[in-house]
């Protein structure tokens, strides 16, 4: 396969995995409880509600897709980045950051919606401070993880401004949503807004870098 197609797959797998990852983080917000302030029979209810226990189920793999689907487009903006640097090691950290964010996201998930999966089954008496404690955890876990989130955009944002291939403000930007991520903790969900927006740019960055890569020449027979 040429690299222009390779990095217009790469471009669109990333479009649909932010697609894919707000969908399941939607999804399974409805059984999960992350604030602890929520009252123990809101609480009952929520994890009780079947229709809520089947969007978790469905939620968590809709993530786990976006996720594979995340490490795809990381793999067509590390090739870029690799263009970009000429060879920068720095580069190749790029898919590793993307697979921490996408784990700890799994996992945080996973312990924000596990009490909804557990009350489906009849052996499991849901408890109101297990469900804050999992729900809390799972929270503290996903926001904290966003820590591979701020070492993407960092070290593209690296590599772009040594190459002048972005404008200043844009780059400056590109730092404070680092800065944003790295501090996730706490800002709530602002950190992960801010790196969701900064995916959609650099899907969009990596797709036009598909269209100013030739396509490969044609075989020809001798």
């Amino acid at each position: 396969m040429d690299e222009s197609r390779a990095l217009r797959r790469a471009g669109w797998a990333g479009a649909a995995s932010v697609v894919l990852l707000a969908l399941g983080v939607t999804l399974t917000a409805l059984a999960g409880v992350d604030d602890p302030s929520v009252s123990d029979a809101e609480i009952l209810a929520r994890i009780d509600d079947g229709a809520r226990q089947t969007a978790a189920g469905i939620g968590l793999p809709v993530i786990a897709v976006g996720v594979a689907l995340l490490l795809w487009f990381t793999t067509g903006l590390r090739r870029v980045l690799d263009r970009l640097s000429g060879g920068d090691l720095l580069a190749h950290t790029a898919v590793p950051a993307a697979a921490l964010f996408g784990g700890v996201t799994i996992t945080a998930v996973g312990l924000d919606v596990s009490s909804a999966v557990t009350a489906l089954t009849d052996e499991f008496t849901p408890d109101p401070n297990t469900v804050r404690v999992l729900g809390t955890a799972g929270a503290v876990i996903g926001l904290t993880g966003l820590i591979g989130g701020a070492v993407l955009v960092a070290v593209t944002t690296r590599i772009a401004q040594r190459a002048h291939a972005l404008p200043t403000w844009a780059v400056w930007l590109s730092y404070a949503v680092a800065a944003l991520c790295l501090s996730g903790f706490w800002t709530a969900g602002l950190g992960s807004a801010a790196f969701s927006l900064w995916l959609i740019g650099a899907v969009i960055g990596v797709l036009r870098a598909a269209q100013r890569t030739p396509p490969a020449p044609e075989a020809t027979s001798g």
